[in-house]
Order: C-alpha cells, then structure tokens, then sequence
C-alpha cells in the first residue's frame, strides 16, 4: 500500500503548473484540483480529492510538482523534480508522509505524459491527458507487491 501511496502520487503530480512557462511542460503549468476513485487489488474503490501545483522552471526543459491527494483510506504528500529533452522524460520523487523515494521515466508530447514510476518492490504506469487548456486526465495502474490497482482522476485548474 505504501509504495501504491508514491505511485498515485507520482501520476496525479506528472499531469499539472500557468501556461506562462515555455517549453514541453509549458500546457501543465499551475494550480491544480481534482477527484475521482482509488481501487484495490480485492476490487474496493472509494472517492479521492488531490490538489497541486505544477511550477516549470524558465527553462522549459524542468519542472517541479508538489501534490497532495485523500481519501477515506489513503494520503499522499509527494514531490518531484522532473526533466525533458521534448520527447523523452526523466526524474525523481519523493512521498514526505512515507519517507520514499524512486524514479521516474517515460515520454512527454504536446498532450500529454507517459510515464513509469519505480522503486524497490512497485512500479506503476502513469498515463496523462490533457482535454483542452484547463482539464487533465490522470490514470494509474500500480504492480508489484502493494494495495492498490487503479487510480483515475480529472483535475482542473
């Protein structure tokens, strides 16, 4: 469940930061706020609010995320430092609450993030959409040996 708790994480901080930035993360620039469902492995699934802020550096090729996402059974307090080339991305994380931390690894476009989060004993895949300038959508699908199964979010600035 710990390991799910940074992958969830992992993807709803990939997706969002004011489209003032330049650049590749340009589009997920600012502040974020969403809801949807969190599923276990055994087939339990209840609601989930998160909320963060997604700050590209001047840049274009970095940026920083902080978000913090709750429901009735989880919280999550991650942060994360990624990169890009304009096609390829990279970088760390860490979930404060767990005292965690991984890599992260995948593509970037126009619309969207492709990504793989990963520490020792989990990994998730991590997709995210962008549905016009203010609404993404975010889903996760954890492996390996935790709780968790599937996260889907929308958020909106």
């Amino acid at each position: 469940m710990r390991n799910l708790k940074f992958a969830l994480a992992a993807t709803l901080a990939l997706g969002a930061s004011t489209a003032l930035a330049a650049g590749p993360f340009a589009q997920f620039a600012g502040a974020w706020k969403g809801a949807g469902r969190i599923s276990d492995k055994q087939g339990k699934s209840e609601p989930l609010t998160c909320k963060s802020t997604y700050t590209p550096q001047p840049d274009g090729i970095a940026m920083s995320l902080a978000l913090t996402c709750a429901s009735d059974s989880y919280r999550v307090d991650f942060h994360s430092d990624l990169y890009t080339d304009g096609k390829e991305l990279h970088g760390t994380w860490t979930e404060t609450t767990r005292n965690a931390e991984g890599n992260v690894h995948g593509t970037i476009g126009p619309d969207f993030i492709n990504a793989i989060t990963d520490a020792p004993g989990f990994s998730a895949t991590i997709a995210v959409r962008m549905a016009g300038a203010n609404k993404m959508d975010v889903d996760l699908k954890a492996h390996g040996n935790v709780s968790i199964d599937h996260v889907v979010v929308t958020m909106k600035r």
